[in-house]
């Protein structure tokens, strides 16, 4: 397992190039928690039809190469990172990747993600990136759905 120092916290949002079908996150899913588990991440995703947010979380090592890879992805467009931080501990450390098929008004209902041209600058603030942790942690994933 990781030092705690070297524990890395990335959130992301992104949009897809193309209309993508829940059941087509769940194919690309499948994958990623494979590659994720054998890379010690973890995380969340959370998408409302138009919009991913991802929370990702492991050692840096692993979580910048997979972001910049993310990042290139031609699925995706218009990825913004929310925010990055170290942390002692995983929020999400019993999936390799959890989702949760979300809608547009819940996921703007977030914490930093009223205005989405803004969260960046709200969510640099550390208790609002908490805030937004939590809120994925403790109202959203009771209501994921399983891949």
């Amino acid at each position: 397992m990781s030092n705690p120092e070297t524990l890395k916290q990335l959130v992301y949002i992104s949009k897809p190039t193309t209309e993508m079908p829940v059941s087509e996150v769940r194919a690309l899913l499948v994958k990623a928690r494979i590659n994720n588990h054998f890379k010690d991440i973890t995380g969340i995703l959370l998408f409302d039809g138009e919009t991913f947010l991802q929370v990702l979380e492991g050692p840096e090592d692993a979580v910048m190469p997979l972001f910049n890879q993310i990042s290139q992805d031609s699925r995706h467009a218009q990825v913004e990172t929310l925010f990055e931080r170290c942390v002692a501990e995983r929020d999400f450390d019993d999936w390799a990747m959890g989702l949760a098929h979300i809608d547009r008004s819940q996921m703007r209902s977030l914490p930093g993600l009223v205005d989405l041209n803004k969260a960046r600058l709200i969510l640099s603030a550390n208790e609002t990136a908490n805030e937004l942790v939590n809120s994925i942690k403790f109202d959203i994933m009771p209501e994921r759905v399983p891949a």
